[in-house]
């Protein structure tokens, strides 16, 4: 049982920054065409999350400038997804590792990336994620993608 509520929990996961990025692909939209309908499917869909991100942040203070209270909740929301993106990479690009001779297991994950740690280089490192581990991240990525719904609502009020 709990290796199902496991893979329950990354399914969620997995739908959850799913989600979000495509709330964040709205948000771009409204930031820069408002109602044009060939901006968001030709410009916006192919952007990778950071370079999203990136985008958002830029349009984001040239259009609320005039907008304090909407850029700073915008700016919150994204330095907080900005914060999580490394698992958001881990979860789409990372090595699965499962035993299947321990169903009480927590999952690995390695990233196959260089990363300069602890004074040298390491080549991979691994991630352990347990239930507890994964329903919170669910979590929090419930709360961002509400903070980005709440950001896209403000700015489509009049």
């Amino acid at each position: 049982m709990y290796r199902e509520r496991l893979f329950a929990r990354i399914g969620e996961l997995t739908v959850r920054y799913a989600t979000l990025e495509h709330q964040l692909q709205s948000l771009l939209d409204l930031l820069l065409a408002g109602d044009n309908e060939l901006i968001g499917p030709f410009l916006i869909h192919e952007l990778t999350l950071a370079v999203l991100l990136r985008k958002i942040k830029s349009v984001g203070r040239y259009r609320l400038q005039q907008n304090g209270e909407v850029l700073k909740d915008l700016e919150q929301a994204l330095k907080h997804i900005e914060a999580i993106r490394d698992l958001r990479n881990l979860l789409m690009h990372g090595n699965w590792q499962i035993d299947e001779n321990c169903p009480l297991c927590p999952v690995k994950v390695r990233d196959f990336k260089m990363k300069f740690e602890g004074g040298q280089w390491q080549e991979t490192s691994e991630t352990t994620f347990n239930e507890k581990k994964l329903t919170q991240l669910v979590a929090r990525l419930e709360g961002m993608s509400n903070d980005v719904h709440r950001v896209i609502q403000r700015l489509q009020s009049p």
